[in-house]
């Protein structure tokens, strides 16, 4: 299925964006006072396992997913988005559902990696015959029967590379919210109208969450909001592919974006595989923990994730303002990339080298 384009207004952006803020805000402060006050409710959530010895409520993403949801619908039915993006919206709706539904299971039930894994590849299948498809790279890669390998790959790595670094308070809405950023800057100089609206929504939706996620947080997204959250960052990637826009850029500004998770990730994956241990395996090794053995606070070591996240956002900016160097620029700023994530492991690795030694 390929999704039509169709003209939205700057204040459509702007309604849409303060809308799903204000939901958001409001959706989360109430879920708040509902799970700190006694009530039904309470009386069930102290009865799970993942709520013992815990004050705070994993089920957050909810006030994120509904807002996000809630947005879009009322701007379809007011007639502020064109109804023939109905198809799109019922197909964003249905992958989020599936994937809430399965998050909420894991939050209650500590559902078994390989059982989660397996409901993610099909719940990216079932996006993929949607229309969420990595067909080709450029105008030179036809992936031809690698697309569905590539493209589920995408969808589960991104989902669960949120999810792996929702373990610090307010660092997963702070790298979703700045991607969003960078995503909606993207699009629209590239003039990709649903996906650059998308992101605004959703960068609307984590912000009024992440008021409240800060260290100390009052409230988490829990794998609730996580996996969803993940779902949809790599759906609005995907987007742009899927109206005819195959051109590099729209591979690497992702990537560049989520520079953090996907490294996060691959080298926990990694990680575990060397150690001879399942790569489902938890551990305490991700860089949030890594930056928190050295004696930071939380919000130190979220705001050094940030602002490293934040660097690469900005350079990734770079080719949209000059195209005139994308020929060149993806070889060089691979390169680039790769010496940059070099040297900031180093640093970090020295600077837990010398502190073991002191």
């Amino acid at each position: 299925m390929k999704f039509s384009t169709f003209p939205i207004s700057g204040e459509v952006y702007l309604t849409g964006y303060f809308v799903a803020l204000a939901l958001s805000f409001g959706l989360t402060f109430y879920l708040i006072k509902a799970i700190r006050g006694f009530n039904f409710l309470t009386f069930l959530l102290n009865r799970l396992p993942i709520s013992a010895g815990n004050s705070i409520s994993p089920f957050g993403g909810l006030s994120v997913i509904l807002s996000f949801l809630i947005t879009l619908w009322l701007l379809l039915f007011s007639g502020l988005v064109d109804a023939r993006n109905l198809n799109l919206i019922c197909v964003l709706t249905l992958g989020l559902g599936m994937m809430l539904i399965l998050g909420i299971y894991d939050d209650i039930t500590n559902c078994p990696p390989r059982v989660k894994l397996l409901v993610q590849i099909a719940i990216a299948c079932t996006l993929y015959f949607a229309g969420f498809q990595i067909d080709r790279i450029g105008n030179l890669v036809d992936l031809g029967p690698f697309s569905i390998l590539l493209t589920v790959l995408w969808i589960v790595g991104i989902t669960n590379a949120i999810n792996l670094i929702d373990g610090m308070d307010g660092l997963a809405p702070g790298i979703i919210f700045f991607s969003c950023l960078t995503l909606g800057f993207v699009f629209l100089e590239r003039n990709i109208v649903e996906a650059s609206f998308l992101a605004v929504i959703l960068a609307g939706s984590i912000l009024g969450f992440f008021f409240f996620n800060l260290p100390p947080a009052k409230i988490i997204l829990g794998d609730t909001g996580s996996l969803p959250l993940g779902l949809l960052v790599s759906l609005i990637t995907l987007l742009p592919l899927n109206q005819g826009h195959t051109d590099e850029i729209y591979y690497l500004i992702p990537v560049i974006t989520l520079l953090i998770p996907i490294m996060d990730t691959t080298f926990a994956f990694f990680r575990r595989i060397l150690k001879g241990i399942s790569p489902f395996t938890k551990d305490a090794n991700h860089f949030h923990h890594r930056l928190e053995k050295l004696g930071l606070s939380p919000s130190k070591a979220i705001s050094i994730l940030f602002a490293i996240g934040f660097y690469f956002d900005l350079t990734a900016l770079i080719p949209v303002y000059r195209i005139h160097l994308i020929p060149n620029f993806i070889p060089i700023y691979f390169v680039f990339t790769i010496a940059s994530v070099a040297i900031l492991i180093y640093i970090l690795h020295r600077i837990e080298k010398k502190q073991n030694n002191d």
